[in-house]
């Protein structure tokens, strides 16, 4: 069953608060930094990935995971990519299989496996994961930018991290 927006938010928040992220956001900081709080590292590799699969692969393996992205894109699909497959790992989405990292290649040349055929956001667990990656890249690029800044609130996020309020855009 398909999660609100509102819930999602406050799923979102509750991942990202107290990673003490940088703007404007790096998704290997944002990555590294999830992976050290969950205690499990989450490892990040261009792959050329053949057409009529995802541009994106999150596969679970017994030591880390893999977010395997699209190598030949830009600087920003490569960001809306891992933010896609981060969104299935914090919105607690199972994998449909677990696959070592060593069968990636013949992974990548089957595309009738289960772990591709993500292609769509008619699927509650896609449109979740896609809401989600566009909501973090909204609030960084709101943050980045200070949309929606004035000067009273420029004024009270300074009081707020004197008096030792969290870091950052959530």
């Amino acid at each position: 069953m398909r999660r609100s927006e509102r819930a999602l938010r406050v799923l979102c928040r509750t991942a990202l608060r107290g990673l003490d992220l940088d703007l404007p956001l790096d998704v290997t900081q944002l990555c590294d930094r999830y992976g050290e709080r969950r205690g499990r590292p989450i490892r990040l590799l261009a792959h050329p990935l053949p057409s009529g699969v995802p541009n994106g692969i999150w596969l679970a393996a017994a030591d880390a995971d893999y977010f395997f992205y699209q190598a030949n894109t830009s600087p920003l699909h490569r960001d809306q990519i891992v933010i896609h497959e981060f969104g299935h790992l914090i919105a607690g989405h199972q994998m449909l299989a677990e696959v070592s990292v060593e069968g990636l290649a013949a992974l990548t040349q089957d595309s009738s496996d289960a772990a591709l055929r993500r292609t769509c956001y008619s699927d509650d667990r896609e449109w979740e994961a896609e809401m989600l990656a566009s909501m973090i890249l909204t609030w960084a690029e709101d943050a980045s930018t200070g949309v929606g800044s004035t000067a009273a609130h420029d004024e009270l996020r300074g009081l707020q991290r004197l008096l030792g309020g969290h870091r950052g855009w959530l």
